[in-house]
């Protein structure tokens, strides 16, 4: 099949497939390569019209917009495969358009989602502060009224947590005689103690950032979880992480939705610290800088 084309517009960003093929060294390659042909696929399977693709796009995903048949917009997207420990799709269902995205169609055997497109699509990245609190204490509460149970396979957030505990404890040794660990050391034991420690367990978003809440004709609503079950408060701490948060924000923000303040200020401590490792492995002295001292604060 000839590759598929939009127009003039290449079918997958630059921006993107660099980024894949660096992210993801042999399967990426190769995943770009059958691009084309699941995306045809995916046309034909729904009898869609595509449109070019997001760009730059995200890091892990091909997103593009497309029309359903009856000229409805929507998105579809496809997924690098690689290994998971969650599927969106199922928390999609579970929030059933409350806060969320709807979820149209789906077909695992390629990693293809079909979804609600948000029109006009403003991300709240560009929101104030107080603008983005709001939008977090309008968007939240509805992710996290859905039961649980209706997302089977969502893990415990520990299970999510593990990992980084255990990246936080890596760095740690790396550092160790070369500077100050401690604070490495205190993200790795949050993450350890903070999801077995709540009294609240709901589904949360996983991956709440500001760029993954979007404006559409209906509201706010978020798309691309990350989804697993247990504290809310973890959502709060990733939709603060970037934004090198004031004790005060925090708190205040914590109170808005019902949460404990110390359990969101730890979880924003042991985000940004997390932050502040990956800046300091690709040499981002300034925002790592930035990230301990913004961390620190909290305590």
């Amino acid at each position: 099949m000839e590759p598929l084309t939009v127009g003039e517009t290449p079918l997958v960003p630059p921006e993107l497939a660099e980024k894949i093929r660096d992210y993801y060294p042999g399967v990426g390659t190769a995943w770009l390569d059958e691009l084309p042909v699941l995306v045809e696929r995916c046309v034909v399977m729904w009898d869609l019209t595509l449109l070019p693709a997001f760009s730059p796009g995200g890091e892990s995903s091909w997103t593009a917009p497309v029309r359903l048949p009856d000229g409805a917009p929507a998105v579809l997207q496809l997924t690098v495969p690689m290994p998971v420990v969650h599927d969106h799709v199922n928390a999609l269902r579970a929030w059933n358009g409350h806060g969320a995205v709807r979820p149209f169609a789906h077909e695992p055997s390629i990693r293809a989602t079909l979804t609600e497109r948000c029109v006009p699509g403003t991300e709240a990245m560009g929101l104030s502060a107080d603008e983005a609190d709001a939008v977090a204490t309008s968007v939240l509460p509805q992710l996290w009224s859905a039961d649980p149970a209706d997302a089977s396979d969502a893990v415990p957030l520990a299970t999510v947590c593990t990992p980084r505990a255990e990246v936080m404890e890596a760095r740690a040794g790396d550092l160790a005689g070369r500077g100050d660990v401690g604070a490495f050391r205190d993200a790795a034991a949050l993450f350890r103690s903070l999801p077995d420690s709540t009294d609240r367990t709901v589904l949360v978003h996983g991956d709440f950032s500001r760029r993954n809440v979007l404006l559409s004709e209906r509201g706010w609503l978020a798309i691309d979880p990350s989804t697993a079950v247990g504290d809310p408060a973890f959502d709060v701490g990733m939709f603060l992480q970037h934004d090198y948060p004031s004790r005060s924000r925090v708190d205040r923000l914590a109170g808005q939705l019902g949460l404990h303040r110390d359990r969101t200020r730890a979880w924003v401590f042991a985000l940004l610290i997390q932050g502040a490792s990956w800046c300091l492995a690709v040499g981002e002295d300034a925002e790592y800088r930035a990230d301990v001292a913004a961390a620190a604060a909290l305590v």
